[in-house]
């Protein structure tokens, strides 16, 4: 190992306080996503426009209407925060150590968490459920017939450098330590009753998530149909129910094999849906907590967005992000003008039947065969 893996447990924090966005920077986000055209919308829509209901609505309206339907959570804040950096940085004084050496790097990992858990149980002033976080007890591993050594591998694979060739095991811990933290505040959402695929299929069902793998591209692809959706029956669901697919389906995607050497690609269509009824399908708070798990907390790697028949709206929104999203994070947000363009890049035979507009020819339920009987 370059360098001694414990040594640095203490160090380089994913987020510090003096990197966090700020306020000042959002509204000048806001403002400079805010067009001539943006002001002059709200009087004037064009009469030809299918895009939606609300194409009339500003980057300053959305903004407003976030902060009304948010329940106190700051949306855009939490969405940069979760785009700004997906993949996590690799920092001066990491631990590397070739990846053709996995037992070693894992046992370097597990000490490194044994440290962690050691660590917090010595603080008299932190909570037992700090300290519980490191015992993973929420992680739904077993339903996989994956091991808690499965789940470091995960996150070893995930810390690969581009090339394949190191492990920043210092980098995969932070990752880790995120994911601890993030299944720790679920509480006993996920274990009671235990997190399986019976427990959530009617969920999945209704949130019609559906994943495949591309003979073309070899990534692991994950098929989201806003079209497909009855947003009138998501508001309906409660938000622990909407949690638990999610979570479910994101550890599938987690432990398969093609997303962990590949990476993942997210196919959206978002059937023109307007802007209100999307923020209100399900609690904002339940949104932002998603978009963290699958973008800035699991060991997947996404290596591109591609959405479907977008609103106007999402243009918006995107400026906003963009301002503090890195170069390489931008590339991976792909607004397609065609639906040929996904059988062009993907290949037909991963595309599922009845998917958004293409005429996709395979048999498959949101969940997965291998685990439709468990």
């Amino acid at each position: 190992i370059k360098h001694n893996a414990l040594e640095y447990f203490f160090v380089d924090i994913y987020i510090i306080m003096s990197e966090e966005v700020t306020e000042e920077q959002i509204a000048d986000a806001i403002a400079a996503a805010t067009t001539n055209k943006d002001e002059n919308a709200s009087t004037t829509t064009s009469s030809t426009s299918s895009v939606s209901d609300d194409d009339s609505l500003t980057a300053s309206g959305m903004v407003a209407a976030l902060k009304k339907h948010g329940d106190g959570t700051n949306v855009i804040k939490e969405s940069i925060t979760t785009f700004s950096n997906p993949d996590g940085s690799d920092k001066k004084g990491d631990a590397k150590i070739s990846a053709d050496q996995m037992d070693q790097a894992s046992q370097s990992l597990k000490e490194l968490v044994q440290k962690a858990k050691d660590a917090e149980e010595k603080k008299k002033k932190k909570s037992k459920s700090t300290a519980k976080k490191w015992d993973f007890g929420t992680s739904p591993h077993a339903q996989f017939g994956k091991t808690f050594d499965d789940t470091l591998k995960a996150f070893l694979l995930w810390a690969r450098t581009e090339e394949k060739k190191e492990i920043n095991i210092s980098k995969a811990f932070r990752r880790l330590e995120s994911y601890a933290s993030w299944m720790d505040d679920t509480g006993t959402v996920l274990v009671e009753p235990p997190l399986s695929a019976s427990s959530v299929k009617d969920a999945l069902e209704i949130w019609q998530m559906k994943s495949s793998v591309s003979a073309k591209t070899k990534n692991l692809v994950w098929w989201f149909d806003m079209g497909a959706i009855d947003t009138e029956v998501t508001k309906k669901m409660s938000a622990d129910d909407s949690l638990r697919a999610f979570v479910w389906f994101s550890h599938y995607v987690m432990y398969h094999p093609s997303a962990q050497e590949e990476g993942m690609l997210v196919v959206e269509n978002c059937d023109k849906i307007g802007f209100y009824k999307m923020i209100t399908m399900m609690p904002m708070k339940l949104g932002t907590q998603l978009d963290r798990l699958t973008i800035g907390v699991l060991p997947v790697k996404t290596k591109k967005f591609y959405l479907l028949e977008t609103p106007r709206w999402i243009d918006v929104f995107m400026k906003i992000l963009g301002a503090f999203m890195s170069k390489k994070m931008k590339s991976r947000m792909y607004l397609c003008k065609d639906w040929s363009e996904i059988e062009n890049t993907l290949g037909g035979e991963c595309i599922p039947k009845g998917w958004g507009k293409l005429e996709g020819s395979l048999d498959i339920g949101c969940v997965p065969e291998e685990y439709a009987s468990s």
